[in-house]
C-alpha cells in the first residue's frame, strides 16, 4: 500500500482544525512516524494560538473576516509562492535575453565578417615589407626554401596541406611568420617573383562563428580566394597584376593546391 504524504497545505489545514475529516486520522499516522513533521505542526498551532490570543480582547463583532489566523495564514503562503513565482519569472527573463542578446551579436558578426579578412590583413601589414624582422623563417637563398618551410609548418600544425608549388607561375617561398587567429595559431607564408612582387599563402583554424565555405573576394587591389581543407582553412592573396593573373586563374578554391 503506498503511504500517504501530506502536503504542506494538509498540515496547516490540521494545525487550525480545518482538515476534512476523511484525511485527518492518515494525518496523525504520519505524524506518529516522523516526529520532525509533529514538531512542525506543533510549531503551527503554537503561531496559532498566539494570533488568537491577540485578538482576545477584540468584540467579535469588530474583527473582520481577514483577521482570522486561518485566513492569514493561508495568504501569507499564496504570498510567498506568488513572490517565488515572479522571481523564478525575472530570472528566466534575464537568461533568455542573455541568450538573445548573444545570439543577435553573433548575427551581426557573421553579417559584417569577411571571410579570411585576417589573410587579407596580414598581407597588407608584413608581405609588401622587406625587413627580416617581419618574419619568423627566412629561408636561405642556396637552400631548398620549399622544404624549409614545409618543416617550419610541420612544427606548428598537425596534417597541414603542403605547401603549394607556385614556381610555374614565377612565384617562390622565401619566408613564413606565425599569426594569431581567435582559434589558435595561424600562419603566412610570402612568394615573390623576380621582380619582388609577392603573394602570400595562409592557413588558420576554423572559428565557432566563422565557418565558411570556399570562395573569392576583391579589397581593394587584393583578390583573396580562400577554401577548406581537412582541418584548417587556407587562402591565397595576390595583387592585381598581369604578373599574378595566370596564378589567380590557377588558384581555384577548393581544389588541393600541389
Amino acid at each position: 500500500m503506498t503511504s500517504y504524504l501530506p502536503t504542506e497545505d494538509d498540515l496547516h489545514a490540521y494545525a487550525d482544525g480545518q482538515l476534512d475529516p476523511s484525511l485527518r486520522e492518515c494525518v496523525e499516522r504520519h505524524l506518529s512516524i516522523h516526529p520532525e513533521a509533529a514538531r512542525h505542526v506543533d510549531m503551527l498551532k503554537a503561531e496559532a494560538q498566539r494570533l488568537r490570543a491577540a485578538m482576545e480582547n477584540v468584540p467579535a463583532s469588530a474583527a473582520p473576516p481577514r483577521l482570522d489566523p486561518f485566513r492569514i495564514r493561508r495568504e501569507l503562503q499564496s504570498r510567498n509562492r506568488l513572490h517565488w513565482s515572479i522571481a523564478a519569472s525575472l530570472l528566466l527573463t534575464l537568461a533568455l535575453g542573455a541568450a538573445g542578446g548573444w545570439q543577435w551579436r553573433d548575427l551581426d558578426m557573421r553579417k559584417t565578417y569577411l571571410p579570411m579578412a585576417d589573410a587579407t590583413q596580414a598581407y597588407r601589414m608584413f608581405a609588401s615589407d622587406e625587413s627580416t624582422a617581419m618574419v619568423d623563417i627566412r629561408a636561405d637563398a642556396g637552400a631548398d626554401n620549399a622544404q624549409q618551410l614545409q618543416h617550419w609548418l610541420d612544427r606548428h600544425f598537425v596534417q597541414a596541406a603542403p605547401l603549394p608549388d607556385f614556381s610555374a607561375y614565377g612565384f617562390k617561398p622565401v619566408g613564413g611568420r606565425l599569426m594569431a587567429s581567435d582559434k589558435g595559431p595561424a600562419a603566412m607564408v610570402v612568394y615573390q617573383n623576380g621582380q619582388g612582387q609577392a603573394i602570400v599563402y595562409y592557413l588558420r583554424p576554423p572559428g565557432e562563428l566563422f565557418n565558411f565555405g570556399n570562395g573569392n573576394r576583391r579589397d581593394g587591389k587584393l583578390l583573396t580566394q580562400y577554401w577548406r581543407q581537412g582541418r584548417y582553412f587556407y587562402a591565397v592573396v595576390s595583387p592585381d597584376s598581369p604578373e599574378t593573373l595566370p596564378l589567380q586563374r590557377a588558384v581555384e578554391p577548393g581544389r588541393p593546391l600541389s
